[in-house]
C-alpha cells in the first residue's frame, strides 16, 4: 500500500471518528428528554445512515471529498430546547427546517442568508448555548474527581501530542478505564440490532419559531460554511447549492426517525479535502470511506446505544463536555475575531447563555435577533462617524 492510499484511508477513518464522537450529544439530549433506547437508536440511525449515504453519493457523483454528518451545533441546541416539545413536534420542526434548506438551495438563497447573518453572530449564539457544558466540566471534575481527572489528562494528552485526532477520544478512553476501575461501569448493558422506529411529525408554531429557524442557521452557517470553505482551500469549486439541497432533503428524511438533521459536513469535509490526503482527483475516496463507516455505525446503532447509556449520567455529561470543547473554542474565536462587531457578538453570546424564554421563543432565536439588531446599530454609527470625518 503506497503512501497516498495510507493517507486516504487514515483521513477517511479520522473524519468518521470526528463524525461519530458527537453521538454523545444525541444521547445526552435523549436522556434529558427521557427517550427510550429504541427512540434513541432510531434518532442515531436516522442521522448517521442518511449522513453516510450523503457522503457516499456526493463523493461518487461529484468526485469531491464531501462528507455527510449531522449538525453538532443543532444537537447542542436540542440538549435544552427539546424539553419544551414532544418528539413528534420536534420532528415537525426538523422537517420544516429541511424544507427551508431545500428552498434556499433551489433559489440560491444560501449566499443571501450568509450575507444577512454574519458567521460571527451565529457562532456567538452557538457558543452561548454550549457554554453550560464547558462549565459543567469543572463542577463535575471536582465532584467526581476519580473520573474527571483521568478524562482531563486524556483530553490534554491527545490535544498536545496527537493533534490530528479529536481530543475527546483521550477523555473518553481514560474516563472509561477509570469507570471500570472504580466500579462505575459494573452495570454494562449489551445491545442488539434494533429496527428503527418511524414517527409522524407534528407541527407547532412554537416549534417552528424556536427550533426551525435556529437549526437552519446553525446547520448552514456552521457545517455548510465550513464544508464550502474546506473544499475551496483544497482547490475545489464547491457545488454550493447542490450541497444545500442535499442537506435539506437529508434533514427532511431523517426527521421521520426523530433525527434532527443529516447534512453535508463541515470539519469532516475539510479533513478529507486537505492537500495532505493526496492528489485532488483521489481525495474523494477518503470521504467514501468515512461515509461507509458512518453508514455502518447508524445501521448497528442498537448495539452501541445501550453500552453508552450504561455509563452514569455524570460520566456522560463529562464526556459530552469534553467532546464539544474544541468546537466551543473555535466558536468563541470566530465570535470575537472582528473588533467592529464585538458588542453585537457579545450581546448574542450573553442572551444565548442566559437561556431566557420570552413569548414562547427560546434564547437561541432571541440571541440571533438581538445580536443582528446590535450589529445594525453599530453599522449605522460607523457610517455616521465616517460621514462626520469626511
Amino acid at each position: 500500500m503506497n503512501r497516498e492510499r495510507i493517507a486516504i484511508l487514515a483521513n477517511g477513518i479520522l473524519a468518521s471518528i470526528i463524525g461519530i464522537a458527537p453521538v454523545l450529544l444525541i444521547i445526552s439530549a435523549a436522556v434529558n428528554k427521557g427517550l427510550t433506547e429504541t427512540q434513541t437508536s432510531s434518532w442515531v440511525f436516522g442521522s448517521y445512515v442518511i449522513a453516510g449515504l450523503i457522503g457516499i453519493c456526493l463523493s461518487v457523483w461529484k468526485r469531491m471529498p464531501i462528507c455527510g454528518s449531522h449538525s453538532v451545533p443543532a444537537a447542542v441546541l436540542l440538549g435544552g430546547a427539546l424539553m419544551s416539545f414532544t418528539l413528534e413536534e420536534a420532528a415537525g420542526s426538523y422537517l420544516i427546517a429541511g424544507l427551508l434548506m431545500l428552498i434556499l438551495g433551489l433559489s440560491d438563497g444560501f449566499r443571501k442568508m450568509v450575507a444577512l447573518l454574519p458567521i460571527e453572530i451565529v457562532m456567538a449564539m452557538f457558543a452561548g448555548t454550549m457554554m453550560k457544558y464547558a462549565v459543567g466540566i469543572a463542577a463535575l471534575t471536582v465532584e467526581h474527581a476519580a473520573i474527571g481527572v483521568p478524562c482531563l489528562i486524556g483530553f490534554l494528552f491527545v490535544y498536545l501530542f496527537l493533534r490530528p485526532f479529536p481530543p475527546a477520544l483521550g477523555a473518553i478512553a481514560l474516563g472509561s478505564l477509570a469507570c471500570w476501575v472504580t466500579g462505575e461501569f459494573s452495570r454494562l448493558q449489551t445491545g442488539s440490532f434494533v429496527l428503527p422506529q418511524l414517527l409522524m411529525p407534528e407541527f407547532s408554531w412554537q416549534g417552528a419559531i424556536s427550533l426551525t429557524f435556529p437549526m437552519v442557521v446553525l446547520i448552514l452557517g456552521t457545517e455548510g460554511v465550513q464544508g464550502v470553505t474546506g473544499l475551496q482551500m483544497g482547490g475545489y469549486k464547491p457545488p454550493v447549492n447542490q450541497m444545500v439541497i442535499v442537506s435539506g432533503i437529508g434533514t427532511m428524511l431523517s426527521s421521520f426517525f426523530g433525527a434532527h438533521s443529516a447534512n453535508t459536513a463541515g470539519i469532516m469535509t475539510s479533513v478529507c479535502a486537505s492537500p495532505d490526503v493526496g492528489r485532488q482527483s483521489e481525495r474523494y475516496k477518503a470521504s467514501l470511506i468515512s461515509g461507509a463507516i458512518m453508514l455502518g455505525f447508524g445501521v448497528f446503532a442498537g448495539f452501541f446505544i445501550p453500552v453508552v447509556m450504561s455509563f452514569p449520567r455524570h460520566v456522560l455529561d463529562l464526556f459530552t463536555g469534553f467532546a464539544i470543547l474544541p468546537v466551543l473554542m473555535q466558536a468563541l474565536s470566530m465570535s470575537f475575531s472582528g473588533k467592529h462587531i464585538s458588542l453585537a457578538s457579545f450581546s448574542a453570546f450573553v442572551v444565548a447563555l442566559s437561556g431566557v424564554t420570552m413569548f414562547q421563543i427560546n434564547a437561541p432565536l432571541w440571541s440571533l435577533l438581538i445580536g443582528s439588531a446590535m450589529m445594525a446599530v453599530e453599522r449605522n454609527l460607523r457610517r455616521s462617524e465616517a460621514k462626520e470625518d469626511n
